[in-house]
C-alpha cells in the first residue's frame, strides 16, 4: 500500500499562486518581428572562481566579451551552451553578475572590467575640472558662453581644482572632453600645451588609454587621439610647479583651435560611474590596466587624479569623487565680399540622414552616372563684390579653379542647372562642386581651396579664394534595441514588476558602453505626469537621476499609451526607443488536465489518506477562442496539468482542449457554461460579469488499453515516477504529454521542442525545465536515456505511439543518467 502522497495536496494552491503571478507579471509581445529578450534566455551559470572568465580558460580577455555577445544574439547558442554543461562539452559561465540569468548587464559588466579599473578612496578627497575659453571677445569660465568669428583662433584651458577636505599636492591628472561639433581644426602635436609643472607620460610606462600620450606623442599614438568629437589624453604627471588660481586651481593644459563654421560648440568634461563603487556619489574617469607594450600596469587602479599628499604605504591614493563642467562657444558668421569659408559635415558612405541630424551644413547626395557625390553649393555662400541694395544674381559668379583635397575628389560642374539630379536636390546655383567621399575613410577632416570670379568686373580683382572644410565622420553602429517598440502589458489595477529598459539594449559596436539618458514623452519632449493616464514611476538613483528602471500601473482597461527613452553608446550617438503600455482587462480562466481515476469529475488530491492523488497531465494544448471561434491565445499545460489565460479583454470566450493522445476521455468540469465535445463555451467576461473563472478542468479516465503494459504494474510499487507518451514517426514523432507522480516537485515543464525519442531503440533525450531556488526563470536540464538506464522502461508499444515510465524521483534520476549520456540516437 502506498503511503500518503500529501505533496499533491498543495497543487491547487500552487495553481492559484501561478494564476496570480501570471496576472501581474509583465508580458512583452512583438509588434514586429521579435528579437530575443533577456526574459527569453536560459538560466546561466556563474563562475565563482573568476566571474568574468566566461569560457573557463583561466584568462579574462576579449574572447570572453565576444562569447557573451554571441550568446545574447543567439538563443540557439544559449541552448547549446546549456546542453554542453550536461554532455561533457566545455561549460560557458554566462552569468557574470550572478543573478541567475544571461542579460545585457553581464555583457556590460565584462566590458567594464576589460576596459575600466577604479578603486574607491577616502571620501574626503575630491577634485573639480574647470574649463575656460580665451577668445578675442574676452574670457569665459564654466557654464558660460563665449563669442568668436569664423576663422578665429581661440584657446580652451583645462584647470584642475583640489576640492578635498584637506587639499594636497597633485601627483598627476588626466581628463577627456567631448564637444558636439567636428568643425574645429587643430594639430594636437603643436596645439596642445601642458600647463606649468605638468609633463607628458611616455610609452610604455602608462596604461594604453591614459592621457596624454596621444596628444604629445603623436608619432606612435595619434590614431588613438583622433576620435571624432572627443578630446582625449589631456594631462600628465605633475612636478609640483605652477601657481594656483584661487577660483580655477592649477592649469593642466591649453588647447588651440580655429573656427571654420558658424554654430554653437559645447565642451564638456567626461565623467563616468566608478565601476567598482555602489555609491552613486562616486564618480571617476577610470582607465584600463594594460600598457601600450601589452604588459600589465603595475598599479591596476589608475584613476583620473592622484594626490601625492595622501600617500599610504609610499603610494599615492587615487580619488574617486570628482566633477567636471561645460563651457560653450558661439561662432558667428561674418561674410565678406567674394568667396567665403564653406564647411560641410559629410558622413562616410553617404549616410548623412541616418547618422547625423539634418542641418544647413549637410550637403545633399546625388547619383550621376552611377557615382554618388555630395553637392557643395559654394556660390550660395558668396557675396557680390559691388555694394548694392539688391544682391547681384548668383550666376555672375563662376567657379574658376579648385584644388584637390588629400583623400576625397572634387569635380567642378559648370552647368549645374542642366543636370537633373542636381536640380532635383533643390540646388539653384548654375555651378557647384561635386565631392566624392574616399572609399572606406572615416573620422577625418580635410580641406581644399577654390577661386571664384565675379564676371561683373573687368579685371582679376573680381577673383577671390576661399577654403572649404569637409569633416568626414565615421559611420558607427549605435546601440541596438532588442525590441522596438517595447510592449508592456499590464492588468488593470495591478502594478507591473520593476522593468529595466536597459535589458532591452545591446551594444552596436564592441567599444560601446551603453548608458541610459532619460524618459521623454512620445514626441521626445520632457515627460510630465500629465502625459500619461496611467501612473509611470521611474526608479531614481541617489542623485535623483533616472536609472532606466520603472513601474507602471493603470486602472483603465483597453488603454494604450506610449513614451520614448534615449540611450547613449558612450560615443555621442543617441538611440531613441519607444515603450508602449497596454492595459488589459482583469480577466482569468484557469483549470487543470488530469487522470480522473474514479471518473467522478473531481480532482482528488487524496490528502491525509493512503490513496494516490490523481495525476496531472502536462504538455496538453489548450486554446482560448473568441465569440467568432478564432484563437485568441494558446498555451500548454505545465507539470501540474495547469493552464491559465489572463489579461484578455471583455467579451464572450470558449476554452478548447486538444485531447491528449492514447487516452480515454472522462468528465469535463464546465460549471454553468456550455460543454460541446472538447469545448467549454459561453464564458462571458465583463459586461457586469466577474472576469475570473477557475476550475474549468478536463478529466481523462486513463490510457487506452493498448497503451497500458506489464511495466505499469511493476512501476505502481514505486513512490516516485514520471510517465511520458511519445508518438511514432507515423504520427507526429514527438512528445505528446507527460504525467508526474512523486519526487518531481521542482519540475515546471518538459520541453517537447528539445525532447527526442528513437522508436527503434527506445532511447530518448528529454529536456526538463526545473525550478531553482533564488532564480526567476527555470533551468533547462537535458538528459539522455536508454533502456539500460536504471529505472527507465518502455511500458507500452502501440500502433501510433509508445509509453515510457521513469521510476524514481528527479534527484535520483539525474544521478543515474550520468552513465547514459552515450545513448544511441542513430535515427535522429
Amino acid at each position: 500500500m502506498k503511503k500518503n502522497k500529501s505533496r499533491q495536496h498543495q497543487v491547487l494552491s500552487k495553481l492559484n499562486k501561478r494564476a496570480r503571478r501570471q496576472r501581474t507579471v509583465r508580458r512583452m509581445e512583438p509588434l514586429e518581428t521579435r528579437s530575443m529578450l533577456a526574459g527569453d534566455v536560459i538560466a546561466a551559470v556563474h563562475n565563482d572562481y573568476m566571474s568574468h572568465d566566461v569560457n573557463n580558460d583561466g584568462v579574462f580577455d576579449q574572447m570572453d566579451v565576444d562569447t557573451l555577445l554571441l550568446n545574447l544574439q543567439s538563443k540557439q547558442a544559449q541552448q547549446m551552451a546549456s546542453r554542453g554543461l550536461l554532455e561533457g562539452e566545455q561549460t560557458l559561465y554566462l552569468d557574470v553578475d550572478n543573478d541567475g540569468r544571461l542579460t545585457t548587464r553581464d555583457l556590460l559588466s565584462a566590458m567594464d572590467a576589460l576596459s575600466l579599473e577604479g578603486e574607491l578612496a577616502d571620501g574626503t578627497f575630491s577634485a573639480d575640472v574647470n574649463l575656460r575659453l580665451i577668445t578675442s571677445g574676452g574670457n569665459v569660465n564654466e557654464t558660460q558662453t563665449g563669442m568668436a568669428d569664423i576663422n578665429e583662433t581661440f584657446q580652451l584651458e583645462v584647470w584642475l581644482e583640489d576640492t578635498s577636505t584637506n587639499p594636497s599636492s597633485i601627483d598627476s591628472a588626466y581628463v577627456d572632453i567631448t564637444f558636439n561639433s567636428a568643425l574645429l581644426t587643430m594639430d594636437p602635436t603643436t596645439d596642445i600645451v601642458l600647463g606649468p609643472g605638468f609633463v607628458s607620460n611616455l610609452a610604455p610606462d602608462v596604461p594604453n588609454n591614459v592621457t596624454p600620450y596621444g596628444a604629445l606623442n603623436s608619432q606612435s599614438d595619434f590614431n588613438n587621439f583622433a576620435l571624432a568629437n572627443t578630446l582625449r589624453f589631456i594631462g600628465g604627471s605633475s612636478n609640483g610647479a605652477g601657481t594656483i588660481d584661487a577660483n580655477l586651481g592649477r592649469l593642466v593644459a591649453t588647447l588651440t583651435f580655429t573656427t571654420v563654421a558658424e554654430g554653437t560648440v559645447d565642451f564638456e568634461v567626461v565623467v563616468q560611474d566608478n565601476p567598482q563603487s555602489t555609491d552613486p556619489a562616486d564618480l571617476a574617469s577610470s582607465f584600463n590596466n594594460t600598457t601600450r607594450s601589452g604588459d600589465m600596469f603595475s598599479d591596476a587602479n589608475v584613476n583620473a587624479t592622484f594626490f601625492s599628499g595622501a600617500e599610504q604605504g609610499g603610494f599615492p591614493l587615487e580619488i574617486s569623487r570628482w566633477t567636471g563642467g561645460t563651457v560653450s562657444l558661439d561662432i558667428m558668421a561674418e561674410p565678406v565680399s567674394g568667396a567665403n569659408f564653406d564647411s560641410y559635415e559629410v558622413v562616410e558612405d553617404y549616410q548623412e540622414a541616418q547618422a547625423v541630424p539634418a542641418g544647413d551644413n549637410d550637403p545633399p547626395v546625388v547619383t550621376i552616372n552611377g557615382i554618388q557625390y555630395y553637392v557643395l553649393d559654394v556660390l550660395e555662400n558668396d557675396m557680390d563684390n559691388v555694394p548694392s541694395a539688391v544682391s547681384a544674381p548668383r550666376d555672375r559668379f563662376n567657379i574658376d579653379s579648385v584644388t584637390q583635397p588629400a583623400q576625397g575628389m572634387v569635380t567642378r560642374e559648370l552647368d549645374a542647372q542642366n543636370v537633373q539630379e542636381i536640380v532635383d536636390a533643390g540646388i539653384e546655383s548654375h555651378q557647384v562642386l561635386l565631392y566624392q567621399v574616399p572609399t572606406g575613410v572615416g573620422g577625418i577632416s580635410e580641406s581644399f581651396t577654390y577661386t571664384i570670379t565675379d564676371s561683373g568686373l573687368t579685371n582679376n580683382t573680381g577673383t577671390t579664394t576661399a577654403t572649404v572644410f569637409v569633416t568626414i565622420t565615421e559611420v558607427d553602429q549605435a546601440v541596438l534595441l532588442l525590441e522596438d517598440p517595447y510592449l508592456l502589458e499590464v492588468v488593470a489595477g495591478i502594478e507591473s514588476d520593476v522593468i529595466d529598459i536597459m535589458d532591452n539594449v545591446t551594444p552596436g559596436e564592441p567599444s560601446d558602453v551603453p548608458t541610459f539618458i532619460g524618459f521623454f514623452d512620445e514626441n521626445g519632449g520632457p515627460l510630465t505626469a500629465g502625459d500619461l493616464q496611467g501612473t509611470f514611476t521611474p526608479v531614481l538613483d541617489g542623485m535623483n537621476n533616472p536609472t532606466g528602471e520603472f513601474t507602471y500601473v493603470s486602472n483603465i482597461p483597453g488603454l494604450t499609451e506610449m513614451i520614448t527613452y534615449q540611450v547613449s553608446d558612450g560615443n555621442n550617438q543617441i538611440t531613441t526607443g519607444t515603450i508602449i503600455f497596454k492595459t488589459l482587462f482583469d480577466s482569468l480562466l484557469s483549470g487543470v488536465v488530469y487522470f480522473d481515476a474514479d471518473n467522478d469529475g473531481v480532482v482528488d488530491d487524496n490528502a491525509n489518506t493512503n490513496a494516490s492523488p490523481e495525476m496531472r497531465i502536462g504538455g496538453v494544448t489548450i486554446e482560448l477562442l473568441d465569440n467568432g471561434g478564432s484563437v485568441v491565445a494558446s498555451t500548454i499545460t505545465d507539470a501540474y496539468g495547469a493552464y491559465v489565460f489572463a489579461g484578455f479583454d471583455e467579451g464572450t470566450y470558449s476554452v478548447r482542449i486538444t485531447d491528449p493522445r492514447f487516452t480515454r476521455k472522462g468528465i469535463t468540469s464546465s460549471g454553468s457554461f456550455t460543454l460541446s465535445g472538447n469545448t467549454i463555451s459561453g464564458i462571458q467576461v465583463g459586461g457586469g460579469q466577474p472576469g475570473i473563472f477557475t476550475g474549468l478542468n478536463f478529466g481523462y479516465r486513463g490510457r487506452d488499453y493498448q497503451y497500458i503494459g506489464l511495466g505499469d504494474s511493476i512501476a505502481s510499487n514505486t513512490e516516485d515516477s514520471i510517465v511520458l507518451a511519445f508518438s511514432k514517426p507515423g504520427g507526429l514523432d514527438s512528445l505528446e504529454w507527460y504525467a508526474v507522480d512523486l519526487g518531481w516537485e521542482n519540475l515546471v515543464n518538459v520541453r517537447s521542442d528539445l525532447s527526442f525519442f528513437d522508436t527503434a531503440t527506445g532511447a530518448s533525450q528529454i529536456a526538463f525545465e526545473v525550478a531553482v531556488d533564488g532564480l526567476d526563470d527555470p533551468v533547462i536540464v537535458v538528459q539522455a536515456f536508454s533502456p539500460s538506464t536504471p529505472g527507465y522502461m518502455v511500458v507500452a508499444n502501440g500502433p501510433e505511439g509508445m509509453i515510457v515510465r521513469i521510476n524514481g524521483g528527479a534527484s535520483a534520476v539525474m544521478t543515474n543518467l550520468a552513465a547514459a549520456v552515450d545513448a544511441a540516437f542513430a535515427s535522429l
